[in-house]
């Protein structure tokens, strides 16, 4: 199979193997979601290597006449696998809608090793000084400012392939976690009608000296009313600062703005940190920016 001109490899998405059985020997076990699936390919735009994992619906068939609404989440890698089971689970009890969940990733070991891809694809502009900083920190070879062409990558190649191959409705969600936040605002002020709803955990709103700030004043000059999108954005409360009071002067800032139709909703997590929060912030956002709009 090829798609976008690439060699797609499809399998399923483990969780973890190695169960030593009772002699003391090692036997090789996965255990696997059933209705994944994951397709590796390079993109002709920024020449990256991609794993694209997709959670289909319980029900979901290939024949169905019903589209369905689609999230795509960065940091696929780790967030897809928890993702899926937590939307899945509230969607056998109906507190969401039955979604495919599409994780967009890298094809490498572990998440450390994800570190230089997610660093360029999700900064929107370069900064050598950041580009040193962080190679010396981390040791590795790290650059920024590859939003521009990651947000063409997600428009012309990512989101095409799973709306060619699956039963879709064009209702589509980003969701995104720390510098993923970044990138997920920065998609909305560059592509307003890319996606409709965005999860958004634990923004790097201090990020290059509070980008995103200008980037919405950019975005609101030119669009005063113009934002259409429901927004669920959230922090820990024990996370550290400046990530919790950011998020609400950046939640104020969007309020006062009084775009025409924008819905937010906001929430902070108590004693949870940076990375705890994440189910939390799942679960929900899922409710928060799929709920019917008779819903409080």
């Amino acid at each position: 199979m090829r798609f976008i001109g690439c060699c797609v490899v499809v399998t399923a998405i483990c969780l973890f193997s190695g169960i030593k059985n009772v002699s003391g020997q090692t036997n090789q076990t996965d255990i696997c979601i059933a209705g994944t699936a994951k397709y590796n390919f390079i993109s002709k735009i920024n020449s990256v290597s991609y794993q694209i994992s997709v959670a289909l619906p319980f029900n979901y068939s290939p024949s169905d006449s019903l589209g369905y609404p689609v999230m795509y989440l960065l940091d696929g890698d780790p967030n897809l696998p928890m993702a899926a089971l937590i939307q899945r689970n509230m969607s056998y009890d109906h507190e969401v809608p039955d979604i495919i969940m599409v994780g967009i990733g890298y094809p490498v070991d572990n998440f450390l090793a994800t570190r230089s891809f997610r660093i360029f694809d999700f900064t929107p502009t370069d900064n050598p000084k950041i580009d040193s900083e962080m190679t010396a920190s981390h040791h590795m070879k790290m650059t920024t400012g590859g939003a521009p062409e990651f947000l063409k990558v997600l428009e012309k190649e990512i989101i095409p392939l799973i709306e060619r191959n699956y039963q879709t409705n064009h209702d589509r969600a980003l969701a995104g976690h720390s510098l993923g936040g970044v990138f997920a605002l920065y998609a909305l002020f560059h592509k307003p009608a890319l996606f409709q709803k965005y999860l958004i955990s634990s923004p790097s709103l201090y990020w290059n000296d509070f980008e995103m700030a200008g980037e919405e004043a950019d975005f609101y000059a030119s669009n005063p009313t113009g934002m259409q999108a429901r927004i669920f954005i959230t922090t820990g409360s024990l996370e550290p600062d400046p990530m919790m009071p950011d998020m609400k002067q950046f939640v104020k800032t969007l309020r006062l703005r009084q775009y025409k139709d924008l819905e937010i909703t906001e929430s902070v997590f108590q004693d949870e940190t940076h990375l705890s929060v994440m189910p939390f912030a799942i679960s929900k956002g899922l409710r928060a920016i799929y709920k019917q709009k008779n819903e409080k």
